[in-house]
C-alpha cells in the first residue's frame, strides 16, 4: 500500500509514519523539508509547500496513492484546494479534524460520532467544522473518496499535556521549581489523553477500507482522567508533588482572554469519547499506553535531551499574572 502524509514529522504524524512502516507500507511525506527525517530512505520525501497548489501538482505528477492523510488543513479553502490536487490521485483522502468540533454539554458528556458539531468559543474548531462541511457537500458531490478522523488531546515523547499548552517543558519546569501551577475549575472535570502510538494504530487501520469512505471517526483512549489526576501523575513522573491552584475558567479568561477558546470551548468541559465505531472498523485498536506510562516516556525523552529542559518565559509570565490577580482577590475576602 502506498500512502502519502501531508506533513509527517509532527506530534501525531510521526507515530503514524512509524506505524505505517511497521505494517510494510510504502510511505511518502510531502512537506517543506524544514525538519530532518529520522527515517532515512525508508520514507520518500517530496519537498513542496501544500499551500502552493500548482507546485504540489508538479511535485506529485504521475504519482497515485492508496491513501493520502492531510494533517495540515485548517481552513475550508485549503480543503477545497485538496479536492483539486488529489482528485484522481488517491483512493482515500483522510482529513484530520478535531474532537473539539463536537458540541459538549454537561448533561451528556459521552460523545459519539453522531454528536452535533458546534463550538461557539473556538475559531480553530469552527474552521475544522467548515472543512468537514466542504468534504460532505462538495467532496460527496464529485464522488471524492474522503474519510474524516477526529483526534482529541494526543501527545508523544517530549510532550507534557496540560491546559496551557503541551509542546514544551514549561509545566514540568514549574513543578520541579516548586512553583504553583493552575488547574481550571475544581480539577474534577473529565479529560481524555491519547498516546500518539495508540492513535496511530486506529488511523493506519483505516487505510484502504472502502467502508470508511464518507465516514467520520474519533480515535481516543478509553482512559478517563480528571485534570487533578493528570497533573498529579505528571508530578509523580517528575518525583515532585505539584502545587495546584484551582482557578475558575471564567476568571482565567477574564485575565488572559486568549485562553478562553481552548478552555471554555474544549478542555474545561468534561468529555468521554465512545470508541465503539473505530473498534468495529479496526479491531486491533486498543489503548496500550496508559497516561501513567506515557508521561514517564515523555519525561524520559527530556532526560535524553536535557538541553530542552527549559522554562517557557511567556507561559510563566501568564501564569504569574493570573496567580497575582487571584491572590489579590482572595486577600480582600473577609
Amino acid at each position: 500500500m502506498r500512502t502519502l502524509f501531508i506533513g509527517g514529522t509532527g506530534n501525531i504524524s510521526k507515530a503514524c509514519t512509524d506505524r505505517a512502516l511497521e505494517k510494510g507500507m510504502e510511505v511518502f511525506h510531502l512537506n517543506r523539508g524544514n525538519k530532518p527525517s529520522p527515517w532515512g530512505k525508508s520514507v520518500v520525501s517530496i519537498k513542496a509547500d501544500i499551500r502552493d497548489v500548482e507546485g504540489v501538482k508538479k511535485a506529485l505528477h504521475g504519482l497515485h496513492f492508496d491513501t493520502v492523510v492531510q494533517f495540515l488543513a485548517y481552513r475550508p479553502e485549503q480543503v477545497r484546494a485538496d479536492l483539486d490536487i488529489f482528485d484522481d490521485a488517491t483512493d482515500q483522502y483522510i482529513f484530520i479534524s478535531t474532537c473539539s468540533a463536537y458540541k459538549k454539554t454537561l448533561r451528556n458528556p459521552v460523545v459519539t460520532e453522531s454528536t452535533p458539531l458546534e463550538n461557539p468559543f473556538w475559531e480553530y474548531s469552527r474552521q475544522k467544522i467548515a472543512c468537514e462541511k466542504i468534504l460532505a457537500e462538495e467532496g460527496a458531490g464529485k464522488a471524492f473518496p474522503y474519510t474524516i478522523v477526529r483526534p482529541s488531546h494526543t501527545y508523544d515523547d517530549g510532550w507534557i499535556p496540560s491546559c496551557f499548552g503541551s509542546a514544551d517543558f514549561g509545566l514540568a519546569w514549574r513543578i520541579l521549581e516548586g512553583k504553583r501551577i493552575i488547574v481550571p475549575g475544581d480539577g474534577q472535570s473529565i479529560w481524555t489523553l491519547t498516546h500518539a502510538s495508540d492513535f496511530a494504530v486506529g488511523l493506519v487501520g483505516l487505510f484502504g477500507q472502502q467502508g470508511a469512505l464518507g465516514e467520520a471517526f474519533h480515535i481516543t483512549s478509553d482512559e478517563r482522567l480528571t485534570w487533578d489526576s493528570i497533573h498529579m501523575q505528571i508530578g509523580a513522573a517528575l518525583g515532585v508533588e505539584p502545587k495546584i491552584a484551582h482557578i475558575p475558567s471564567d476568571y482565567i479568561t477574564r485575565i488572559v482572554p486568549e485562553r478562553g477558546a481552548g478552555l471554555k470551548g474544549d478542555k474545561a468541559v468534561s468529555a468521554e469519547f465512545d470508541n465503539s465505531k473505530i473498534k468495529r472498523f479496526v479491531p486491533e485498536f486498543i489503548q496500550k499506553v496508559r497516561f501513567s506510562e506515557g508521561i514517564r516516556k515523555s519525561i524520559a525523552w527530556y532526560d535524553r535531551n536535557p538541553e530542552m529542559k527549559i522554562p517557557n518565559t511567556a507561559l510563566n509570565q501568564e501564569i504569574e499574572t493570573i496567580l497575582s490577580y487571584w491572590d489579590k482577590a482572595w486577600a480582600i475576602l473577609p
